[in-house]
């Protein structure tokens, strides 16, 4: 099982899910925003550079603009101490490849000790046979494990930088090491975005999933920024595609409803400690607030949080983040094979 959500929940932490809940049905219904709690979780990001250049990536890229930089473990500690009363699900993920942070094991650590779940997501290229037992000993609660080509051509065609014999190989250790010492975490989640270059592998990628031993296997559709990788990149079958594509353009499938659950339930740190609305806001370009030198609640509660609330529940669709956005569509976005 992935997450049994009974085991983080005490009375202030369900307390808060249900204000957070009543707040967002209430500010649906009045089209105003109101906000009686905190985040039930966050993504708070580890680091934002990347090993690997990902053409949809802007950290692998290198084209964010915000500076680059490592969060220290004792900004993290000061984030966990003020939300831990509230908050029970952490991803220690945003832009960048998490592993790359040293203090990583320190800050998994620290958070389970207050009782939060901690997900990573990670292209395995620092998981090995040599590491992996270290790696273990402070595992996440999950591990998202991404795998988007099961041969070097596929692989490399998105995973630019990056073998899959090294992802493979990591793979392999982290689960039967797992193994080895009969533990319950991570609950490893194999990744596999679907593309043109490796939408004839899907029957083997469970396959693959299956011998190696993980627990889940979860096939992706991508997200693009571009009509050059729409063409380049989207699979021909519609099913994996969360865009249509005509006249030149693309656009996402559905219709746009004027609110979204996540400006309710979950906020995004950057490493320097800027606070955005949610993950496809990869480059702060709405920060909402600061928490270096300030509380994480006095942004929540802000003016410049609530205006932007309000332009959602007002017009989502004229809010630029939001088009490439997949929060509340009734569309396929994941396929899950357990």
């Amino acid at each position: 099982m992935e997450i049994n959500l009974i085991k983080y929940l005490n009375l202030k932490r369900s307390i808060n899910v249900v204000k957070i809940l009543s707040s967002f049905t209430l500010s649906k219904l009045i089209r105003k925003p109101i906000v009686w709690g905190m985040p039930i979780s966050y993504s708070i990001e580890p680091t934002n550079h990347c090993n690997l250049k990902c053409p949809e990536c802007p950290s692998g890229l290198g084209v964010l603009t915000r500076p680059l930089g490592l969060l220290k473990l004792d900004d993290f500690k000061k984030l966990v101490d003020e939300i831990k009363e509230t908050g029970f699900y952490i991803q220690l993920f945003f832009q960048g490849e998490p592993f790359i942070n040293k203090s990583l094991p320190a800050m998994i650590s620290y958070a389970q000790a207050s009782n939060i779940y901690i997900s990573i997501s990670t292209n395995g290229h620092f998981i090995n046979q040599e590491n992996v037992d270290a790696v273990l000993k402070s595992a996440p609660d999950k591990i998202i494990y991404s795998i988007d080509g099961l041969d070097e051509k596929s692989y490399q065609n998105y995973r630019i930088g990056g073998t899959f014999k090294q992802a493979d190989h990591g793979l392999r250790a982290l689960v039967n090491g797992k193994k080895k010492l009969n533990l319950n975490r991570p609950y490893v989640e194999l990744q596999f975005i679907v593309m043109k270059q490796n939408e004839d592998q899907l029957d083997e990628v469970l396959k693959y999933g299956k011998d190696i031993g993980v627990d889940r296997v979860v096939f992706k559709t991508m997200q693009i920024s571009s009509y050059e990788n729409a063409i380049k990149f989207l699979p021909t079958n519609e099913e994996y595609r969360r865009y249509t594509i005509s006249n030149g353009s693309f656009k996402i499938k559905g219709r746009f409803a004027n609110h979204c659950f996540a400006l309710w339930r979950t906020s995004v740190i950057t490493w320097d400690g800027r606070v955005v609305p949610c993950c496809f806001d990869k480059d702060a370009d709405f920060e909402l607030g600061i928490t270096n030198g300030r509380l994480f609640r006095d942004v929540w509660k802000s003016d410049e949080y609530t205006k932007f609330r309000s332009n959602v529940l007002g017009d989502r669709s004229s809010v630029s983040i939001c088009t490439n956005c997949t929060e509340g569509l009734k569309i396929n976005i994941l396929k899950i094979e357990q």
